[in-house]
């Protein structure tokens, strides 16, 4: 929250730093909430840009026709875009005309993280001795991105923000154990709520669906298939379904912490147990 304040104010002051500020903080932030805080702060800016820092911010905007809202989501990000565009010059615009008029991605997810390199396959039992020694001294911000980086905000709640396809996740510390919570993760089949579960649907035609639910309309049954992606939907005809149950499996991927270390694991636990609050005493130094 400060440093949305603090590039809102360099904008305003026309900072010259602010745009090498701004789009740091633009890369680095793990949520979509976050990431358009600092986007229609820099719109306005008109000085202190170089090549680089207006390629970032303008790669941005493509990135963020991924992103998903409300009614009126896609007007304003088309007038934000329009706004930051305004204060391109006719140069800057010739040397990134291939930026500017760039396609969307066939497939965003929100704030999708930049993949990491696979570190160990978690068992339960390693990870639960390793969450048995503590969680002292752990790095609030750290684990922030790490919960960011294994793509839980695509489909998760917490604090505030983030998906709404899986279960908001701010309160869970108030219902379960750290190890249940730690198991939901790394078995996530292991236990499916109702609430969550998948389905399995065979077609007459012999066409196999997994996917959770989301629509009955009529004779239509319309079944979201991948929970990173809300607009990834099928839609089958009731009349035509041979088989319908409960799908063996979660939704949940597994193997999500399989790019985490010790140290990054516990962080990531301690940021779960927190409900957001970076002073919780876990955090203490």
């Amino acid at each position: 929250d400060l440093n949305s304040l603090l590039t809102e104010l360099m904008v305003y002051l026309q900072a010259p730093s602010a745009a090498a500020k701004g789009t740091a903080l633009l890369a680095a932030a793990p949520t979509q909430e976050e990431q358009m805080d600092q986007a229609r702060h820099l719109r306005f800016l008109t000085v202190g840009w170089t090549l680089e820092t207006r390629r970032s911010y303008l790669e941005w905007f493509t990135k963020a026709r991924g992103f998903h809202g409300g009614a009126n989501f896609d007007d304003f990000m088309k007038e934000m875009r329009e706004q930051a565009l305004s204060t391109v010059s006719a140069e800057e615009k010739e040397k990134l005309a291939e930026v500017i008029n760039a396609p969307a991605p066939e497939a965003v997810t929100p704030a999708s993280a930049t993949p990491r390199p696979f570190v160990k396959e978690w068992k339960m039992d390693e990870a639960a001795t390793l969450l048995a020694s503590g969680l002292k001294k752990r790095d609030f911000d750290r684990g922030r991105a790490l919960f960011s980086a294994a793509n839980c905000y695509g489909c998760h709640r917490f604090s505030n923000e983030g998906g709404s396809v899986g279960p908001d996740l701010t309160v869970l510390s108030g219902r379960f154990s750290p190890r249940d919570i730690l198991e939901s993760v790394l078995e996530p089949s292991k236990v499916i709520s109702d609430q969550y579960a998948a389905v399995q649907i065979v077609t007459a035609e012999g066409k196999v669906v997994i996917g959770r639910i989301v629509n009955l309309s009529g004779d239509a049954v319309m079944v979201n298939t991948n929970m990173l992606d809300p607009n990834a939907m099928e839609t089958i005809d009731r009349k035509s379904i041979e088989e319908m149950g409960p799908a063996k499996a979660s939704m949940m991927p597994t193997g999500l912490l399989n790019t985490l270390n010790d140290e990054e694991l516990l962080d990531l636990m301690a940021f779960l147990l927190s409900r957001g609050d970076r002073k919780n005493e876990m955090f203490t130094k």
